[in-house]
């Protein structure tokens, strides 16, 4: 799989989006955000815990007060935390299988099959993929920030006594945070099934190949998240930068 490659099939989506049937676009999003939601919640919950900790920690070395801890977490959770981190489990669950099942439907010659029949492979297997991404992971990152930021009280609580009201303060949040991090879970619902199916196309090779295209999707889902977080956090960066000029 080449980058071109997925440049192509996102224009062939784009290109023929509003004929995406919907029924399969919101079972697309059943997979990816439902059935993700167990794994990416332990997963958050450890994030949770492990940052408000250690920022703790390092206020109480370097300024004595624990005042801040909650809102500068919740501001750097919504920013880029939570967006980023449930991007990159989806790309090694989601992505994984939605590029070994394509894989093997090419491998098998069942997408040569659906040609035959009438049926077009890129609105039939990857649109309902891209909206489902779309409309399902900007949900997940929400519930799973929520559920990283009541870990992280509970351990602020817990293990250095700051109170739930002083944690739950979101002054420092902004109106441009909530922007960018919805912007990026937008984006990394898109790039992320559009990367598993262009990988699941380009199997070849039997078995083998399906193992191939299955590496593929989670190393190339996990390298456009993370060039579409820099891409949008710096264009917002700018456009913040710009406005209070």
């Amino acid at each position: 799989m080449k980058v071109r490659d997925v440049f192509a099939l996102l224009g062939r989506v784009l290109h023929g989006l509003g004929r995406t049937d919907r029924k399969a676009a919101f079972k697309e999003a059943y997979e990816l955000a439902n059935k993700s939601a167990f794994f990416v919640a332990v997963v958050m919950g450890c994030v949770g815990v492990i940052m408000t900790v250690q920022s703790a920690e390092q206020s109480l070395r370097m300024i004595g007060d624990l005042a801040l801890i909650g809102p500068t977490f919740l501001q750097l959770l919504v920013r880029e935390l939570a967006p980023s981190i449930v991007a990159l489990m989806v790309a090694a669950r989601y992505g994984a299988g939605a590029a070994a099942q394509i894989g093997t439907m090419q491998i098998t010659e069942q997408i040569d099959a659906l040609r035959m029949a009438g049926a077009e492979p890129v609105r039939v297997l990857v649109m309902p993929r891209f909206v489902g991404g779309i409309v399902g992971m900007p949900v997940l990152v929400v519930s799973m920030g929520a559920v990283s930021f009541v870990a992280g009280a509970i351990a602020a609580h817990t293990g250095f006594g700051v109170s739930y009201p002083a944690f739950f303060n979101a002054r420092m949040l902004e109106i441009s945070d909530i922007v960018v991090g919805v912007a990026k879970a937008v984006a990394f619902g898109g790039a992320v099934p559009l990367v598993a199916c262009a990988a699941g196309f380009a199997a070849k090779g039997g078995a083998p190949g399906v193992g191939r295209a299955t590496t593929t999707a989670v190393i190339g889902g996990s390298l456009a998240v993370l060039f579409l977080d820099l891409v949008i956090g710096a264009i917002g960066q700018i456009f913040i930068m710009s406005t209070r000029a």
